[in-house]
């Protein structure tokens, strides 16, 4: 008898335990709309006056056309390069598994309709990739452009909050022709920079349910 009660406590501990993490646990649905597109940002950022001082509107017009002729010829340049679905397997599973550790729940919907109770957050890739972050070195860096907002309720009651815009950057530098060497760093900056984004994102996010 003494040992059934002291097996019935525990299942009762267990199951109060249970209870209570479950009450406790938020649910976090995330929508990714659009799809991030790999892109080098070089001859535009060197872009000046000159067509505008020679040509006014059309030719400044002209000038933005030509550099980003340029940039595209440098994106085809490296995007044989890079892994495939990097934006997925780096920024979406690093903001997964952060979530997931701090004690929430992330599931992911294709539309905030299919959402239930809990918050919903909406991330709108731009583009990631290479830019020239130093016009006296021409030195250019990783990065990742992307907008993000989140809603408090459910999909009936939502209060949406006004999009974010995110820039973020990678700390390393180099010239634009070591991108092509065959030690190139372009996978390894890229991962790095997307999971530094997915982290901050999800430390706001964590952050701010806490308070």
């Amino acid at each position: 008898m003494f040992r059934r009660n002291i097996i019935h406590f525990i299942a009762t501990v267990f199951l109060l335990s249970a209870s209570v993490h479950a009450a406790d646990t938020k649910t976090i649905y995330i929508e990714i709309v659009g799809k991030g597109e790999f892109e080098v940002i070089y001859h535009r950022v060197l872009s000046n006056a000159f067509g505008a001082a020679i040509g006014g509107l059309i030719g400044a017009g002209i000038q933005s056309s030509v550099e980003a002729g340029k940039d595209q010829k440098k994106t085809d340049e490296l995007s044989p390069l890079i892994k495939k679905e990097t934006w997925k397997t780096e920024f979406l599973d690093t903001l997964n598994d952060k979530l997931e550790a701090e004690g929430f729940e992330a599931v992911w919907v294709d539309d905030h309709k299919d959402a239930g109770d809990g918050f919903i957050l909406r991330v709108y890739p731009e583009s990631y990739g290479f830019k020239m972050v130093n016009t006296t070195t021409m030195m250019v860096s990783a990065f990742i452009a992307f907008k993000a907002d989140f809603s408090a309720g459910n999909a009936k009651n939502t209060n949406a909050e006004e999009k974010e815009a995110y820039y973020i950057t990678n700390k390393n530098q180099y010239p634009y022709e070591k991108l092509l060497e065959e030690n190139s760093p372009v996978n390894s900056d890229l991962e790095a920079v997307l999971e530094k984004a997915a982290n901050r994102l999800a430390n706001k996010i964590i952050y701010s349910l806490k308070e």
